[in-house]
């Protein structure tokens, strides 16, 4: 892409930014087969007792793979942690200096995060970068969360003139739900010590009793397979892997199946976020990044294709991983004139956060400070 255009675009269009799973890899695995598992699960015929069982058995290699690891997202110390964590913070701090140098007072200092994960590598990292963001919280001792609590802006007075600028601000929106948050009789509450994700760390899970669902040789297995698997080894539900969903359960997301959408739109927290997701796109003259999200949400899928056919300003650009996720998205999204799908060539590393900051985003600093120096001369 250009980087003229694409400065452009950020000076003077609205920011939206979609992130998904690939984000946070290689730190947190991405789904795998995980979905077609559960919504299989969900539609077999299998007894009460068996369906229990597997589905302890899936969920429970989702979370060692895609959901324990925020437990060291704030203060672990290893090679794929930091290097997810260097791309989260290079990417923010990017987003943040456009922000900053805004000059056009027409379009607020503000860029709306959307993510489909549930980890924290959004929130410690704005945290880490001093960055001042909105997070459906208000409140500090007891935060409670509402989607009323968005669309606020922050403004700083000088000291001596009275003279007002408004201060860059993030607004972060979780579609599917967030490990920091906590369900209880007075709604959604801040999870401050990640109270539910410490209790399934918790639970002693027996690997005779956990098995894995891929093969030896690292195959995925289908539900049946598990199933023989199961059998094989003489698994039977026992009262640890109800104690594991309980505790599991109480999560607040949405479960990675294929009639999330159903689910999504029964709950009213959710449904809400979705449409604020859509309003956001609908505004004119906005542009939607979209990160390591493969569009295989059926939901988040179908909202943006039919914003980008009801608003023709709108400008969607899709960064995939490699030709094969572009071919992928291509035949879910289909070919419009205000999407754009990019993709690194044949043969070279994959997109990441990093290596789309590294490659767009710090080419754009660049030729901003460039233009910068020019004016002053």
């Amino acid at each position: 892409m250009d980087i003229e255009k694409l400065k452009n675009l950020i000076e003077s269009c609205h920011l939206n930014f979609l992130i998904g799973s690939g984000a946070s890899r290689n730190h947190l695995g991405t789904l795998g087969n995980i979905e077609e598992l559960l919504t299989e699960l969900a539609n077999s015929k299998f007894d009460e007792e068996k369906k229990i069982l597997l589905d302890a058995t899936i969920k429970y290699q989702y979370f060692i793979v895609a959901i324990k690891g925020n437990l060291e997202i704030l203060d672990g110390d290893d090679d794929e942690l930091n290097k997810t964590r260097k791309s989260y913070q290079s990417f923010i701090h990017s987003i943040n200096y456009f922000l900053r140098r805004r000059k056009s007072n027409l379009l607020s200092k503000q860029a709306n995060l959307f993510t489909t994960n549930m980890d924290l590598f959004l929130e410690s990292t704005l945290e880490l970068e001093n960055a001042e963001y909105n997070d459906g919280f208000s409140g500090k001792l007891n935060a409670k969360y509402g989607t009323e609590n968005f669309h606020n802006s922050i403004f700083k007075l000088s000291t001596h003139y009275d003279i007002r600028s408004e201060v860059p601000l993030f607004n972060l929106f979780k579609l599917h739900g967030s490990l920091n948050w906590l369900e209880s009789e007075k709604g959604i509450e801040y999870d401050y010590g990640l109270k539910s994700l410490n209790d399934i760390a918790g639970i002693d899970c027996p690997e005779e009793d956990f098995i894995s669902i891929h093969s030896d040789e690292g195959v995925p297995l289908n539900l049946t397979e598990i199933s023989s698997k199961l059998e094989e080894l003489g698994v039977v539900k026992k009262e640890v892997h109800e104690a594991f969903l309980a505790a599991y359960d109480k999560l607040v997301m949405i479960n990675p199946t294929k009639d999330k959408f159903a689910t999504t739109t029964q709950n009213l927290l959710f449904y809400e976020l979705l449409r604020m997701y859509s309003n956001h796109l609908e505004r004119e003259n906005s542009v939607l990044f979209v990160f390591g999200f493969s569009f295989a949400d059926e939901h988040v899928r179908e909202i943006t294709k039919r914003v980008a056919l009801a608003n023709p300003t709108l400008l969607i650009i899709i960064f995939a991983y490699n030709q094969e996720a572009k071919v992928s998205i291509e035949g879910l999204i289909g070919q419009k004139s205000n999407i754009i799908i990019l993709a690194p060539e044949e043969g070279q590393a994959g997109y990441t956060l990093g290596t789309i900051n590294e490659k767009f985003f710090k080419n754009v600093i660049t030729k901003i400070e460039d233009q910068n120096k020019v004016a002053n001369v």
